[in-house]
């Protein structure tokens, strides 16, 4: 299955990759950050599967669907997002699929296995799939994971997409969120294990971070970096050097 990824942020590329791997027999021929590039590199390759973020700079995922289902041959077609709203518009267009951010390893399976059958089928023009026969396959809801926090007597629930980072701070493991931060009852290990199938990475023996939320990535000393994560910009998240060559290759350096 020969496969390209168009999505502007490099993280969310590497992620798709990431999970992409665990599945035999997929090829990422081609990458895009834009849909202008995506198009003519899709017309150039002509990839059977392009996983497509809907919201980009320039084109929007949409904008390259419809172009795309212009061309004599269409490669098929999966939506990812972070928004549910588009849902319907994805269909419309004759989207395979619709994955919502961020993407867990269950909820990637149930597209790969309804990709592979299509393109066992390979009859007809196979990006434009019938509308009823998709519906069909709208598939198995997103896997629920929620990280609780307690605070002020309450439990407060947290997307995984919410979180920005996790550290130790001495005895504590600190949620640093969208939400404010909180004090987790579970240790650093604990919370890894349970967001495996999201995009976080362990930067450090002290922090997990996501990588949805990387902003810069500074040169450090001794081929390791310092990280700056969307909207704390006085932070500064280390690299170790253990951690700094997986990093180094799922961001591209």
């Amino acid at each position: 299955m020969r496969c390209m990824i168009v999505d502007d942020e490099a993280p969310a590329r590497e992620e798709i990759k990431y999970l992409l791997q665990k599945y035999g027999g997929v090829e990422v021929v081609a990458e895009a950050e834009e849909g202008k590039k995506a198009f003519e590199i899709i017309k150039r390759e002509k990839p059977d599967v392009i996983f497509l973020d809907i919201q980009m700079r320039g084109m929007s995922g949409f904008d390259v669907a419809d172009e795309l289902m212009k061309l004599e041959s269409c490669p098929l077609i999966v939506f990812i997002t972070a928004y549910d709203q588009y849902a319907i518009k994805a269909f419309e267009i004759n989207a395979v699929d619709y994955i919502l951010k961020p993407i867990s390893s269950e909820r990637l399976k149930s597209t790969m296995d309804r990709l592979s059958n299509l393109l066992k089928r390979g009859s007809g023009d196979m990006g434009k799939v019938n509308i009823e026969e998709l519906l069909k396959y709208i598939s198995k809801p997103r896997q629920i994971q929620k990280i609780s926090v307690y605070s002020n007597g309450k439990h407060i629930p947290l997307d995984p997409y919410e979180i920005i980072y996790i550290s130790v701070e001495g005895r504590n493991t600190v949620i640093k969120s969208k939400k404010g931060e909180f004090i987790s009852n579970l240790n650093l290990g604990e919370l890894e294990e349970k967001l495996k199938d999201f995009p976080f990475f362990r930067s450090h023996r002290s922090f997990l971070i996501n990588l949805e939320e990387i902003q810069e990535i500074d040169n450090w000393f001794h081929g390791t970096y310092q990280i700056t994560m969307r909207g704390l910009p006085e932070e500064k998240i280390p690299v170790s050097r253990s951690n700094a060559q997986k990093f180094r290759e799922m961001m591209n350096l």
